[in-house]
C-alpha cells in the first residue's frame, strides 16, 4: 500500500512545523524572544514528533523500497551524516572561533563548553546519550535527540535484516551501546513503525469520529503542556527513583508515551477527514515538500545562531517584528545551507554505496 499524495503532505507538514516549533523554542531561550508565539512552548513536544515520523517513514520506506541491509546501511548513513557532519564541524569552527577572542565570555552561551577530542568523537559515532556519557557537541544541545534516532536506527535494521540467534545477538549488542535511556525512549519510534506495519494510518472512520481522533490528541498535547503534567511526574520520579535524573532527556517518559501515542491516532484520522480538507493538503505538496526537504537542517544547525545572535543582539520582549525577522532570517539561511547538505543527498549515497562497495 503507497502513501496517499495528501498524507505524504501532511506528514511533511508535521515535520517542519516540528522543526519550527524548536526553533522558536530555542530562540526564546537564548534571548531572541520569542514567548509571543505559543507554538514556542512546544519544543520537546516536537521531538516526540519527530520519533514517530521516523519510525513511520523508517518502517515504510524500508519494508517496501530497500532490498537488504548494505542498502538500508548506506541509505541511512548518507542521510544523517549529510547534514550531521557539517553541523558537528561548524559547531566545532564556531567554538575556537569564540574562544580565541579576547572578550570572550562563555557564560553567555548556555549550551557552550571547551572542544574536545571526546566530544567531539562522541558526536560523531552518536553516543552523547548512551548511559552516563556526559559529552555533548558544542553550541548545540539539540544535536541529542539525533543521537536517540541513530541507535533506532541501528536497533530496528539488527532486528529487521536478521534471523534467529544472530537476530538476537546483533540486537542485544546495539541496545548494549545504546544504553537505558535511548531503550527507554524507543517505544515513541516504535509505535510510529507499528502504525506504518499495521497500515492504520487508512483505516476508515466516520467524519465526527475522525474529527475528534483529529484534534484531540493536539488538545492533549496542550493540556499536558499548560498544566505542567509532565515536570510535575518528571519530580515525583525523582523522589521515589534514586539517580532518576541520569535518564537525562527521557526522563519526561511517561507524558512522551502519551504524546506518541496520540500522535498516531492523529495520524491514523487523516485519511477520513474529508476530502477537501485533505485536497488542499495535496494540492499544495509541493510547498510542504519545499519546507520538509530542508527541516533536518534546520534542527540541526539553528541552535549556533541563535547561540550567537542572543549573546550578541538580543531582543527584549515586544519586540514582535525583531524576533520574527530573526526567525525568517535564520529559515532563510538554513534553506540555503541545506543545498550543500540534505539535497546532496544522491552525491552522498554513491559515495558511502561505492565505500560500502554496495554498488
Amino acid at each position: 500500500m503507497t502513501l496517499k499524495p495528501a498524507l505524504s503532505a501532511y506528514l511533511d507538514c508535521l515535520r517542519f512545523t516540528a522543526a519550527f516549533a524548536v526553533l522558536l523554542g530555542h530562540m526564546d531561550q537564548d534571548g531572541l524572544s520569542m514567548a509571543w508565539m505559543p507554538l514556542s512552548r512546544f519544543s520537546h513536544d516536537a521531538v516526540v514528533i519527530f520519533f514517530v515520523l521516523s519510525g513511520f517513514i523508517i518502517y515504510y520506506s524500508t519494508t517496501t523500497r530497500t532490498h537488504n541491509w548494505r542498502e538500508y546501511v548506506v541509505l541511512r548513513l548518507s542521510r544523517i551524516y549529510s547534514v550531521a557532519l557539517p553541523a558537528v564541524l561548524i559547531c566545532i569552527s564556531l567554538a575556537l572561533v569564540l574562544a580565541s577572542q579576547p572578550d570572550f565570555d562563555p557564560s553567555r552561551y548556555s549550551n557552550y563548553s571547551p572542544v574536545s577530542i571526546w566530544h567531539t568523537v562522541s558526536s560523531l559515532l552518536f553516543l552523547n546519550q548512551s548511559w552516563m556519557n556526559e559529552a555533548e557537541l558544542v553550541l548545540n544541545i539539540p544535536y541529542w535527540s539525533l543521537c536517540y534516532e541513530v541507535w533506532f536506527y541501528v536497533l530496528f535494521g539488527a532486528w529487521y535484516f536478521t534471523n534467529g540467534w544472530r537476530r538476537i545477538a546483533w540486537v542485544a549488542v546495539a541496545a548494549l551501546v545504546a544504553g537505558p535511556s535511548i531503550l527507554l525512549l524507543m517505544p515513541i519510534w516504535l509505535i510510529g513503525a507499528w502504525l506504518a506495519a499495521s497500515r492504520n494510518y487508512a483505516v476508515h472512520m466516520s467524519p465526527a469520529k475522525a474529527w475528534l481522533a483529529f484534534f484531540g490528541p493536539l488538545v492533549l498535547i496542550v493540556f499536558i503542556n499548560l498544566l505542567k503534567i509532565d515536570t510535575l511526574i518528571q519530580h515525583s520520579l525523582y523522589q521515589l527513583i534514586p539517580g532518576y535524573w541520569r535518564l537525562e532527556n527521557a526522563q519526561r517518559f511517561v507524558t512522551d508515551y502519551l504524546i506518541g501515542a496520540a500522535l498516531c491516532l492523529h495520524i491514523a484520522s487523516f485519511s477520513s477527514l474529508p476530502l477537501a480538507f485533505q485536497k488542499w493538503f495535496e494540492r499544495f505538496q509541493w510547498f510542504w515538500a519545499l519546507l520538509a526537504g530542508f527541516s533536518f537542517t534546520l534542527y540541526l544547525f539553528h541552535r549556533p545562531m541563535t547561540q550567537w545572535l542572543g549573546a550578541n543582539f538580543p531582543i527584549s520582549s515586544g519586540q514582535v517584528l525583531q524576533s520574527t525577522f530573526v526567525a525568517l532570517a535564520i529559515l532563510i539561511v538554513c534553506w540555503l545551507i541545506s543545498f550543500g547538505t540534505e539535497k546532496r543527498l544522491r552525491a552522498w549515497r554513491r559515495s558511502l554505496a561505492r565505500l560500502l562497495g554496495t554498488t
